[in-house]
């Protein structure tokens, strides 16, 4: 028997805004210094305000996921229309949240109807796409506020039933 404890998938609420704001930000700032300078990291982490959440929550082509650990937001994705729009999980988070996030979206996307998902993956995110299926399709550049691009990798997966 294990004690540890569960990490719970649920759907975001608008009450959630402020904690996915700082798993997005600790998320940017810790795990992508190897592949993305200051500024980079800088301009991508000032998108994730708590109102832009609320708004993103509020929009309903958005279905938004939380992963919760010790009743602590850790890990946030969203699936909009055949997009894993975004998939963070912070350095506390215990080892397979993102997976486990992926796989959650994944299983929306299914119950849509859907057959296959995209999305644009960072340099530092680009091996765990690699790992759970996803293809390249194109290198792509993510126009950032500030002048500042960040260089990506769109991708792409077939969903099996």
């Amino acid at each position: 028997m294990s004690d540890a404890l569960p990490l719970v998938i649920r759907s975001a609420t608008t009450a959630d805004a402020p904690a996915l704001a700082r798993v997005f930000a600790v998320s940017i700032e810790t795990k992508a210094c190897s592949g993305y300078g200051p500024r980079e990291r800088a301009a991508w982490a000032a998108r994730g305000t708590a109102p832009r959440f609320a708004a993103m929550l509020d929009d309903q082509r958005n279905s938004l996921l939380v992963a919760e650990y010790a009743g602590t937001v850790v890990g946030v994705a969203a699936l909009t229309a055949s997009e894993v729009s975004l998939l963070y999980a912070a350095p506390a988070a215990p080892a397979g949240t993102g997976g486990t996030l992926l796989a959650a979206v994944e299983e929306l996307a299914r119950e849509a109807g859907l057959t296959g998902l995209s999305l644009c993956a960072s340099r530092n995110a680009l091996s765990f796409y690699l790992r759970h299926g996803y293809a390249i399709v194109a290198p792509a550049v993510r126009p950032l506020p500030g002048g500042v691009s960040l260089p990506v990798c769109l991708m792409a997966k077939t969903l099996g039933a």
